[in-house]
Protein backbone atom coordinates (compact mmCIF):
# COMPACT_ATOMS: atom_id res chain seq x y z
CA UNK A 1 0.00 0.00 0.00
CA UNK A 2 1.42 3.41 -0.90
CA UNK A 3 1.76 5.85 2.00
CA UNK A 4 -1.32 8.04 2.40
CA UNK A 5 -1.97 10.92 4.80
CA UNK A 6 -5.50 11.92 5.85
CA UNK A 7 -6.14 15.20 7.67
CA UNK A 8 -8.78 17.92 7.95
CA UNK A 9 -8.68 21.28 6.21
CA UNK A 10 -8.20 24.06 8.75
CA UNK A 11 -10.63 26.30 6.83
CA UNK A 12 -13.64 24.04 6.16
CA UNK A 13 -12.95 20.83 8.14
CA UNK A 14 -13.14 18.85 4.87
CA UNK A 15 -11.12 15.63 4.54
CA UNK A 16 -7.82 15.95 2.66
CA UNK A 17 -5.89 12.96 1.37
CA UNK A 18 -2.33 13.37 0.14
CA UNK A 19 0.68 11.21 -0.62
CA UNK A 20 4.28 11.98 0.20
CA UNK A 21 5.76 14.52 -2.18
CA UNK A 22 8.27 17.37 -1.97
CA UNK A 23 5.59 20.01 -1.53
CA UNK A 24 4.90 22.54 1.19
CA UNK A 25 1.36 23.53 0.13
CA UNK A 26 -1.83 21.60 -0.63
CA UNK A 27 -5.09 22.98 -2.02
CA UNK A 28 -8.31 21.80 -0.37
CA UNK A 29 -10.67 20.29 -2.96
CA UNK A 30 -13.71 21.35 -0.88
CA UNK A 31 -13.10 25.05 -0.25
CA UNK A 32 -10.04 25.76 -2.44
CA UNK A 33 -8.05 27.03 0.57
CA UNK A 34 -4.29 26.52 0.49
CA UNK A 35 -2.96 24.47 3.41
CA UNK A 36 0.66 24.54 4.54
CA UNK A 37 2.16 21.07 5.09
CA UNK A 38 5.50 19.95 6.50
CA UNK A 39 7.09 17.16 4.46
CA UNK A 40 10.37 16.54 6.24
CA UNK A 41 13.19 14.23 5.11
CA UNK A 42 12.14 11.32 7.34
CA UNK A 43 8.76 11.12 5.61
CA UNK A 44 10.08 11.40 2.06
CA UNK A 45 13.32 9.41 2.38
CA UNK A 46 12.84 6.94 5.25
CA UNK A 47 9.04 6.56 5.10
CA UNK A 48 8.86 7.18 8.88
CA UNK A 49 6.65 9.77 10.61
CA UNK A 50 8.50 11.97 13.10
CA UNK A 51 6.19 14.99 13.13
CA UNK A 52 2.70 15.74 11.88
CA UNK A 53 2.47 16.97 8.31
CA UNK A 54 -0.69 18.94 9.07
CA UNK A 55 0.03 20.73 12.36
CA UNK A 56 3.78 20.26 12.95
CA UNK A 57 3.51 18.60 16.39
CA UNK A 58 5.59 15.53 17.22
CA UNK A 59 3.18 13.78 19.61
CA UNK A 60 1.79 10.82 17.69
CA UNK A 61 0.36 7.43 18.65
CA UNK A 62 -0.34 4.04 17.08
CA UNK A 63 -3.73 2.38 16.71
CA UNK A 64 -5.21 -0.50 14.75
CA UNK A 65 -6.46 0.42 11.28
CA UNK A 66 -9.97 -0.96 11.73
CA UNK A 67 -13.35 0.69 11.25
CA UNK A 68 -14.81 1.26 14.74
CA UNK A 69 -18.41 1.19 13.51
CA UNK A 70 -17.88 -2.20 11.86
CA UNK A 71 -16.22 -3.53 15.02
CA UNK A 72 -19.06 -2.38 17.23
CA UNK A 73 -21.55 -3.84 14.73
CA UNK A 74 -19.86 -7.26 14.91
CA UNK A 75 -19.94 -7.21 18.73
CA UNK A 76 -23.56 -5.99 18.74
CA UNK A 77 -24.69 -8.78 16.41
CA UNK A 78 -22.89 -11.32 18.59
CA UNK A 79 -24.66 -9.98 21.69
CA UNK A 80 -28.07 -9.99 19.99
CA UNK A 81 -27.68 -13.62 18.86
CA UNK A 82 -26.42 -14.60 22.30
CA UNK A 83 -29.45 -13.00 23.99
CA UNK A 84 -31.73 -14.77 21.50
CA UNK A 85 -30.21 -18.15 22.35
CA UNK A 86 -30.28 -17.47 26.11
CA UNK A 87 -33.96 -16.49 25.88
CA UNK A 88 -34.68 -19.66 23.93
CA UNK A 89 -33.18 -21.82 26.66
CA UNK A 90 -30.02 -22.76 24.72
CA UNK A 91 -27.14 -21.43 26.81
CA UNK A 92 -24.50 -23.50 24.99
CA UNK A 93 -25.42 -21.86 21.69
CA UNK A 94 -25.36 -18.48 23.39
CA UNK A 95 -21.88 -19.10 24.78
CA UNK A 96 -20.78 -20.44 21.39
CA UNK A 97 -22.00 -17.25 19.74
CA UNK A 98 -19.99 -15.15 22.19
CA UNK A 99 -16.94 -17.36 21.60
CA UNK A 100 -17.22 -16.93 17.82
CA UNK A 101 -17.55 -13.15 18.30
CA UNK A 102 -14.42 -13.13 20.48
CA UNK A 103 -12.57 -15.25 17.88
CA UNK A 104 -13.50 -12.79 15.11
CA UNK A 105 -12.24 -9.93 17.30
CA UNK A 106 -9.02 -11.82 18.07
CA UNK A 107 -8.35 -12.52 14.38
CA UNK A 108 -9.10 -8.94 13.38
CA UNK A 109 -6.66 -7.67 16.01
CA UNK A 110 -3.78 -9.72 14.60
CA UNK A 111 -4.62 -9.39 10.90
CA UNK A 112 -5.24 -5.65 10.76
CA UNK A 113 -2.25 -3.31 10.47
CA UNK A 114 -1.44 -0.18 12.43
CA UNK A 115 -1.72 3.50 11.57
CA UNK A 116 -0.06 6.50 13.14
CA UNK A 117 -2.36 9.27 14.43
CA UNK A 118 -1.58 12.79 15.64
CA UNK A 119 -2.81 13.65 19.15
CA UNK A 120 -3.34 17.30 18.21
CA UNK A 121 -5.14 17.33 14.84
CA UNK A 122 -5.95 13.61 14.47
CA UNK A 123 -4.21 13.27 11.10
CA UNK A 124 -3.95 9.58 10.08
CA UNK A 125 -0.86 8.10 8.40
CA UNK A 126 -1.35 4.80 6.51
CA UNK A 127 1.36 2.74 4.84
CA UNK A 128 4.34 4.20 6.71
CA UNK A 129 6.99 2.28 8.64
CA UNK A 130 6.47 2.07 12.38
CA UNK A 131 8.36 4.66 14.38
CA UNK A 132 9.67 2.99 17.58
CA UNK A 133 9.19 6.28 19.46
CA UNK A 134 5.41 6.13 19.01
CA UNK A 135 3.36 4.22 21.57
CA UNK A 136 -0.29 3.14 21.73
CA UNK A 137 -2.95 5.72 22.59
CA UNK A 138 -2.68 7.34 26.04
CA UNK A 139 -5.60 9.38 27.39
CA UNK A 140 -3.27 11.53 29.53
CA UNK A 141 -1.36 12.60 26.42
CA UNK A 142 -4.60 13.42 24.61
CA UNK A 143 -5.62 15.67 27.50
CA UNK A 144 -2.19 17.29 27.46
CA UNK A 145 -1.73 17.77 23.70
CA UNK A 146 -5.23 17.63 22.22
CA UNK A 147 -6.71 20.86 20.90
CA UNK A 148 -3.45 22.75 20.53
CA UNK A 149 -2.98 25.17 17.69
CA UNK A 150 -0.81 24.36 14.67
CA UNK A 151 2.87 25.26 14.88
CA UNK A 152 2.86 27.44 11.76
Amino acid sequence: MPPIIHFKCRACEGELQISTSPTDRVRCPHCNAVQAVIMDDSIRDKNIITQCVSCGHDTLYLQKDFNRTLGMGIVGIGIIFSIYFFAGGRPLYAMGTLAVTALIDFLAYFLVGEVTVCYVCHAVYRGFKRNPDHEPFDLKKLEKYGGRTPRF
